[in-house]
Formats: C-alpha cells, sequence, structure tokens
C-alpha cells in the first residue's frame, strides 16, 4: 500500500472512531456543569491521559522536532518546559479545586478582591488567547495534512476545524477528556514506535550519536543554541502553563484536590519524558538528511521519505490527535469564558439557556478560527510570536496572588503592564545583549513592579473566601439551568 493511501485510510478510520466516541458521550450531556465541567468527577487517571494530550500540540510536535533538528537536545527544553510548568500547577494549585472555580479568572478575582479592572482584563485576554491558540492548533494539523496528502490547504484546514469541532462541540468538555485519552493512547504508541526505528536504523543510540554534531549531544543542547535561549525557552513554557485556562479547567473538573494534583503531576512527568522522544526524532531527520530548507519539515520529510506506510500512516495519526486534543481544549475554555465572563459583560446578563448559548458560541468560534486560518499566514505568526507577551503578566499576577496576602489589584495591574513593555523592550534588544534577550526577565520585571507598587498602596482586598462565596453565587446563574437564578446581574 503507498504510504499516501495508507495515511488517509488511517485518518478516516481516526475520524470516524473520535466522532463516534463523541457522539456516544453527547448522548449523557444533560446540564451545562456536565457540558462545561464534567460534572467536576473526572478521576485522575483519565485527566492524565487528557492533560497529556493537552500538552502535545503543533509546538512540541512540529515546532520542536525541527529545533531538535537544527540544534540537538534543544528539542527537548520545548516538552521539558512545557511539562515543568504542568507540575507546577499541580503542586502550587491544586488546592483551589475546593473552591470550585470555573474559570482561571474566577481563580485571579479571589485573589484581588475582584477589582474589575484586573479581571475584565484577564477575562478578555484569556478568551482570546484560547481563541487565538484555536487558530494556530487548526493550522498546525492543516499544514500536516497538506504535507502528507496533496490535498489543497483551504480543504485540509476546513477539515481539521470540522473533526475537532466534530468532537469538542456536541459533548463539551466530557466528549474532550475521555476523546483525549484514547488520543493519547494513540500519540505516545506512535511516537513510541517511531522512536524505536529510528534508533535501530541508526545502529543504536551510539550510531545516532556519531552522526550528528557533538554541540547536539550538550545538556539540553545549550553549546549549540546557547544557555539563555535555552532558560528563557523554559521559563516562557513553564509561565504559559501557569496562565493556561486549559490546565486550570482540568484542575477545577477533578473528582477531587489530590486527583487533580496527581494528575497534572504525573501528565508533566510524561511530557517531559516525551522530551527525549522529539529530540531522538529531530537528529534522526538530520541523521538522514542534513539539507532540509525547514526546519520545522523534519517530521513532515520523515513521514514520507522514510518511513513504511504502515508506520507513517500510525505517525501521522498520532500528530493529528495531538494537535486536535489541544484544540479541543482551547475550544472548550473559549466557550467557558464566553458563557461566564463574556456574555455577561456584553448584555449585563446571564444567558437564560447557558448550555445553548456556549454550542452557539463555540461553533462561532471554530468559524471564526477557520476563517482566520484560510486567510492569515502572517497573523498566526504575529499571534503566536506576540501572544505569550500578554499571558506572562497574568502568570506574574497568579503566581503572587496564590503565595502574598499583601499584594493589591494596583500592584497587579502595574505588573500587567510593566511585563509587555520588558518583554518589548528585550525583543527589541540589540542582539549582541543576549543576557537580555531572554523570557526570564520581563518576569522579574513584572514581579518587582508588582511588589513594589503593592508595598506604596493601601492593602484593602476583601477577604478571600468573601470573593469566593460571590464568584459561587454568580456561577450558579451558568452552572443551574433552573429559572432561580435567571439573569443574574454583574453590573456591580
Amino acid at each position: 500500500m503507498e504510504t499516501k493511501v495508507a495515511i488517509i485510510v488511517g485518518l478516516i478510520v481516526y475520524a470516524i472512531l473520535m466522532l463516534t466516541f463523541s457522539a456516544i458521550v453527547t448522548r449523557r450531556i444533560s446540564k451545562t456543569t456536565d457540558y462545561l465541567m464534567g460534572g467536576r468527577n473526572f478521576p485522575f487517571w483519565i485527566l492524565i491521559g487528557s492533560v497529556t494530550a493537552a500538552n502535545i500540540g503543533t509546538g512540541v510536535i512540529v515546532g520542536a522536532s525541527g529545533l531538535a533538528y537544527k540544534h540537538g537536545w534543544a528539542g527537548a527544553a520545548y516538552p521539558i518546559g512545557l511539562g515543568l510548568g504542568t507540575v507546577l500547577v499541580g503542586l502550587i494549585f491544586s488546592t483551589m479545586r475546593r473552591y470550585r472555580f470555573m474559570t482561571l479568572s474566577e481563580e485571579v478575582a479571589s485573589y484581588y478582591g475582584k477589582k474589575r479592572i484586573v479581571v475584565e482584563f484577564s477575562n478578555i485576554t484569556l478568551f482570546f488567547a484560547q481563541l487565538c491558540w484555536l487558530t494556530v492548533q487548526i493550522m498546525g494539523g492543516a499544514a500536516l495534512l497538506a504535507a502528507v496528502t496533496g490535498w489543497p490547504t483551504h480543504l485540509c484546514i476546513v477539515a481539521a476545524a470540522l473533526i475537532t469541532g466534530g468532537i469538542a462541540i456536541p459533548g463539551g468538555l466530557k466528549s474532550v477528556v475521555y476523546t483525549d485519552f484514547l488520543q493519547t493512547a494513540i500519540l505516545l504508541t506512535g511516537f513510541a514506535v517511531l522512536t524505536y526505528s529510528a534508533l535501530h536504523h541508526s545502529g543504536g543510540w551510539a550510531g545516532l550519536r556519531h552522526s550528528v554534531p557533538p554541540a547536539y549531544l550538550s545538556f539540553l543542547g545549550v553549546a549549540s543554541y546557547g544557555k539563555w535561549k535555552i532558560a528563557g525557552l523554559i521559563v516562557a513554557l513553564m509561565v504559559s502553563a501557569i496562565a493556561d485556562p486549559g490546565r486550570r479547567l482540568s484542575m477545577y473538573s477533578a473528582r477531587s484536590g489530590a486527583g487533580a494534583k496527581w494528575a497534572l503531576i504525573l501528565a508533566g512527568i510524561i511530557v517531559i519524558v516525551f522530551s527525549a522522544v522529539v529530540g531522538i526524532t529531530g537528529m534522526y531527520a538530520f541523521h538522514l538528511n542534513q539539507h532540509l530548507p525547514n526546519p520545522d519539515e523534519s517530521l513532515i520529510w520523515l513521514i514520507m521519505n522514510v518511513l513504511p506506510s504502515w508506520l507513517a500512516a500510525l505517525v501521522v495519526v498520532s500528530v493529528v490527535s495531538g494537535i486536535i486534543s489541544c484544540a479541543n481544549w482551547n475550544a472548550i475554555a473559549a466557550g467557558t469564558f464566553f458563557v461566564r465572563h463574556i456574555y455577561p459583560l456584553a448584555t449585563g446578563r446571564y444567558a437564560k439557556r447557558p448550555l445553548l448559548a456556549v454550542r452557539i458560541a463555540l461553533v462561532c468560534c471554530f468559524a471564526v478560527s477557520t476563517l482566520v486560518a484560510l486567510h492569515a499566514g502572517t497573523i498566526v505568526g504575529f499571534v503566536v510570536k506576540f501572544l505569550p507577551i500578554t499571558l506572562s503578566g497574568l502568570a506574574v499576577i497568579i503566581m503572587v496572588g496564590r503565595f502574598w496576602q499583601r499584594s493589591t489589584w494596583q500592584g497587579a495591574l502595574a505588573a500587567l503592564v510593566a511585563t509587555p513593555l520588558a518583554s518589548l523592550a528585550v525583543m527589541f534588544a540589540p542582539a549582541k545583549v543576549s543576557f537580555l534577550s531572554n523570557a526570564v526577565i520581563p518576569t522579574l520585571v513584572g514581579i518587582v513592579v508588582h511588589i513594589i507598587v503593592s508595598m506604596l498602596t493601601p492593602h484593602t482586598t476583601p477577604d478571600f473566601d468573601q470573593v469566593v462565596t460571590m464568584m459561587h453565587q454568580e456561577r450558579n446563574a451558568v452552572e443551574e439551568d433552573a429559572t432561580l437564578t435567571e439573569n443574574l446581574l454583574i453590573l456591580h
């Protein structure tokens, strides 16, 4: 069987399997809380698979393997940063499960006395962040489909969006979590076989080691990529994990705080171990072909030119499953933010039928992301480059708010302004000033500014538990479909 035919058959079988499973789960959805939060009853073992899949998307599969092709073990830094960030969220924030938050913005509101300027900034930023990352994932999946099938790019974009939306929209978080568990099994199996094949045909690790430059084999490829770039990459990804609504959503929907903690920790460890697979895959492609025009094409080149047809199909399905898993989490997080925060912000009340509202919102999110993907090109590159500038500020106020009770909303607002300015400053710093070209600097600037401004302003923030109670009363308007909480006004 030709490679292209095997890949198309594999993708069709995968799509039918995932959509069928999603349809089965959808039949069990009757309440908004089931759709948005999975009934807050996911066991930790099912969340391990889901969080793992949510970590391994376009950036890890395509970007990190390309980095490994060009700089060896440096490619492993990408999943290591995400894995460490996921472990950190499990260790530090899993206790937040007890407060039954629905979104990360609710947690931020509780740290800063529900100060509207801070909360609404978080709401809008995180909503559009998820929408933009959904676009990125759709384009990543479409680029892979176009490369391995030869289909037109616009057709691949629509196909990727339809499959992702078909899984996420009908059954909400339940369908995403359970299909992600299956997709994680596919993902890890496919890349495990690929890694074995790479080592086997390279003469083992010793053979692969002697076929790449010595700098590739230094610790995390620092001799090839640079120690400050590696440190910046890891810190940037850890920061993005802390400010990621998807990880929080998985944590809030767990059956217990302990379950959330261990699901995140174990998923993070799996992603860190997966970093070795990324490094080996990229270096294996370099071993076979040292003249690829674009390092990001290394995995696709392996699939189409080296792997046997059955393995190529398995790897493509594995890659697509990882990308779609990330897209599903981005979509559900965006839908939850819309019905919980954006709709009330725009209308002054909550939706009378939140389950219907969130499904319509998700359809609109997929439509917008697909349209942007069809016409974007450089826009998505802009998003990927500049979106973390805002998220790093959110990560700072989340960390400081969690550990320092003296923090004030003025300090948080100052950090939200200072951190992106610092990010822009280091982005345009002279190339020779390598120390400043690092994601560590904006994070430190944000923390210092937050602390200084908080010390200079009065601490008038309401009690944390008092704000949590207010959040609970508002959240009932979304989670309960009864008319008792209909149209709860939020305009305080």
